[in-house]
This record gives C-alpha cells, sequence and structure tokens, in this order.
C-alpha cells in the first residue's frame, strides 16, 4: 500500500515539475518527462490505451493532475523568476538538463558506442538548433477566417503534439513560429471555448497518432533512438543560453556584477544537476 501511495505520489510530482517547466524558453515538457525517467510510460500509456484502459487512464489522470497543477501554480512562479533573476533560474534549467544525461546514457549501453551513434547524436543536436532559428510567425494561419482557419487549426493542434512528443522541441516557440502564441493567449482570456476545444482536441489527435510509431522506434532501435534524444536534450539547451542568458547580460556590467553573478550561477547549475539527479534515480518506465 505505501508503495502504490509512493508510485502515485511520484506521477503527481513529476507531472508538477513537467507542467511548470513548460514556461521555460527551450524547456519542452518531454525533455522534463525524459529527464524525470517517465517519459517510456508515459508513450506507452498512450499508444496501447485500449489494451488497459482503466490502468491507463488511472496514470494519466495522476500524470494530468500533477501537470494541471504546475501549470496553474508553479509556472507563475517561474515566469516571474525568469524576468527578475533571468540568469541564475536559467542556468538551474541547464544544470537539469545535465543532471540528467548519465540516466539517457545508461539506456544507451544496451550495445556499444560506434561511430553511428555519434552520428545520431549530431543529427537530434543539429535537428533541435535548426527549428529554433525558424522565426516567429514565419508561417502566420491567425488571421484566417471562417472554414479555412478551423482546418488550420486542426493542422496547429497536430503540430502542437509534435512539439508536445518529441524532446527538446519547445510548444511555445511552434506556436510563435505558427503566429499562433498570441491567438492563443487571446483565446483563453477570452475564453473562447471553440477555439480552444478545437485546438485541444487537435492535439490529443495528433499525441494519439505520433506516440505510436514512436514508441515502435524507442521498442526496435533504442540505442540510435537514445543518442538522437541525447542530442535534442542538449540542443535545445542553445535556445535558453540564447534567448535568457546572454540579452540579460548587462552592457555596461561590472567586476562586482560578474562576480555576483557567476557565484549565482554556479550555485545554480549545481542546484539544477542535483535536483534532477536525484529525481531521475525513481524511474517510472
Amino acid at each position: 500500500m505505501k508503495g502504490k501511495l509512493k508510485d502515485d505520489l511520484m506521477i503527481m510530482l513529476k507531472g508538477y515539475i513537467i507542467g511548470s517547466s513548460m514556461s521555460v524558453p527551450g524547456v519542452s515538457g518531454s525533455t522534463m518527462a525524459i529527464l524525470l525517467g517517465i517519459y517510456d510510460r508515459l508513450i506507452s500509456s498512450i499508444s496501447r490505451f485500449l489494451k488497459d484502459i482503466k490502468g491507463n487512464v488511472l496514470f494519466l489522470l495522476k500524470f494530468c493532475i500533477g501537470a494541471g497543477a504546475g501549470i496553474c501554480t508553479l509556472s507563475f512562479l517561474i515566469k516571474w523568476l525568469l524576468e527578475k533573476f533571468p540568469i541564475p533560474v536559467s542556468v538551474f534549467f541547464l544544470g537539469a538538463v545535465v543532471g540528467g544525461i548519465p540516466a539517457l546514457y545508461k539506456k544507451t549501453k544496451e550495445s556499444p558506442f560506434r561511430f553511428s551513434s555519434g552520428l545520431y547524436f549530431l543529427l537530434g543536436f543539429i535537428i533541435v538548433i535548426s527549428i529554433g532559428f525558424i522565426p516567429a510567425g514565419s508561417i502566420d494561419i491567425s488571421f484566417d477566417s471562417g472554414l479555412t482557419h478551423y482546418l488550420m487549426l486542426l493542422v496547429t493542434g497536430v503540430v502542437i503534439a509534435l512539439a508536445l512528443v518529441l524532446p527538446g522541441i519547445s510548444t511555445s516557440h511552434m506556436l510563435l513560429v505558427l503566429g499562433m502564441y498570441d491567438a492563443m493567449l487571446d483565446a483563453i482570456t477570452k475564453f473562447d471555448v471553440v477555439y480552444i476545444g478545437i485546438l485541444g482536441v487537435a492535439t490529443l489527435i495528433g499525441v494519439f497518432l505520433i506516440t505510436k510509431p514512436i514508441e515502435w522506434i524507442l521498442n526496435s532501435f533504442p540505442h540510435q533512438t537514445y543518442w538522437m534524444i541525447i542530442g535534442f536534450v542538449l540542443g535545445s539547451t542553445y535556445e535558453i543560453f540564447r534567448d535568457k542568458i546572454v540579452p540579460a547580460i548587462p552592457e555596461s556590467a561590472d567586476v562586482l556584477w560578474w562576480i555576483g553573478t557567476v557565484v549565482m550561477a554556479v550555485a545554480a547549475l549545481i542546484l539544477g544537476f542535483m535536483a534532477i539527479k536525484a529525481l531521475s534515480r525513481f524511474q517510472n518506465d
């Protein structure tokens, strides 16, 4: 009984962390799910939903309760902290990413490292960095009207699902690329049920369509897939560095500012590393 309660609490805690971290630029929910050791179980529970409906519903419900709580509470605090202390907070998440790499590396050791492993890593790394260079609003579909607009909402939902499921791809960045970020925020503030409902259903359909092939790839080619995922995860740190750390450095920074910032950044890096490393021991896969 105690073991089951501990497992339930850990699922909700990991969901809470994943939900709250999604507000951080460059940090995708699936990246955090991988670092926390719950990604495989999430993919399996969705792709094999009909094989154990009760068990999968209970698992997803616990996870969603935690994620929803994280989005509604801690994400606002993280946004505020990013505005007030962008460098230490961003470096904390960099430390979290680095702290999760050893757990990912263990998953690649079913077969020895070879030249192709490095190629898969580079491919994942380059893909994520390349996506980060796509300009915001380069595919603007937010101002269409009528049936075309709602059809494009369905397409957007599938793209969002792809960003949610694939590690290292920021959902917020994909919304900006599609020109849907402001429209989405506007729909939420105005409680546009039709708009949010269509986008939500499309995203859900997309998630169910995408998870099955991803599970097959994970099971069929685990070594290659996890080397690519390591590339995804490390590549995602570039966006954090570019969009949050570099712009926060003042042009007139003096020696005292640099000393204080470096000390806080090192402490945040170590804290993020230790926090994710501790949580990643509780593998739920």
